[in-house]
């Protein structure tokens, strides 16, 4: 596998072996395990109760608290803690004789917890960070998101935008693609200058953090880099 690929989907999410997998989701059920579901169907993540598997094809669950109202057969993204580590799989959520059933035959990634990992947003994908404050002033401006990883973005400003340097507070809206907006406030780590090409304006690159990330929004980001990384695989194959 190419490690340079920055589309690779080894890059952030490492595939688990089929034999480790099994073992993996047999302890899940034993340990009466929470995972944490992203579906298709609605925003916001919810949570089920792995109660036991059959036939190593599916995961039957309990529902909590969060999960009750949610009774449509959906494809989503699951997520889980083990032993320190975190897991995601894409899958399909369906309910039967009283279960909420998490398809298993499919394949499981570990969570890469290298602080680098990132991806990098194709040119023509549409992925913007909308920023509406810096220094205390209301913008509305539109700046290209050029990658993304777990913990923060990088953008370049256009060339009306405010000067930002490091330790500078910003406040934002991310979009993805077709997806629904994420506010953000974000802490500049990273600024530079970029020398116009030809009549070009100058513009701005910044690398920023992202503020106030709890367990609910850190799961909900790694969901979305999965589902992104997915996206950009398969609508932008490298030549």
């Amino acid at each position: 596998m190419n490690s340079n690929n920055p589309n690779a989907p080894q890059m952030i999410f490492k595939k688990v072996a089929h034999s480790e997998k099994k073992m993996l989701f047999r302890e899940v059920a034993h340990d009466k395990m929470q995972v944490s579901v992203k579906g298709a169907v609605q925003e916001d993540i919810f949570h089920l109760i792995a109660v036991q598997t059959e036939k190593d094809e599916a995961l039957l669950c309990h529902h909590t608290a969060d999960s009750k109202g949610i009774t449509t057969a959906q494809k989503c993204v699951v997520n889980f803690a083990f032993k320190s580590e975190r897991y995601f799989f894409q899958t399909e959520l369906y309910f039967e004789s009283g279960w909420a059933v998490l398809k298993i035959d499919t394949d499981l990634f570990q969570l890469q917890r290298r602080a680098n990992a990132r991806i990098d947003l194709p040119d023509k994908y549409d992925g913007v960070f909308v920023l509406t404050s810096a220094g205390g002033k209301a913008y509305f401006l539109d700046c290209r998101v050029k990658d993304i990883s777990a913990g923060g973005i990088k953008i370049e400003l256009p060339a009306n935008a405010p000067e930002v340097k490091i330790g500078d507070i910003l406040k934002g809206n991310l979009r993805l693609g077709v997806r629904r907006a994420i506010e953000f406030e974000v802490e500049v780590r990273f600024a530079q200058k970029k020398d116009p090409v030809g009549a070009a304006p100058p513009t701005q690159m910044a690398g920023l953090q992202f503020l106030h990330v709890d367990n609910l929004l850190e799961s909900r980001l790694l969901s979305l880099m999965m589902d992104l990384q997915r996206e950009i695989f398969l609508k932008y194959p490298k030549k």
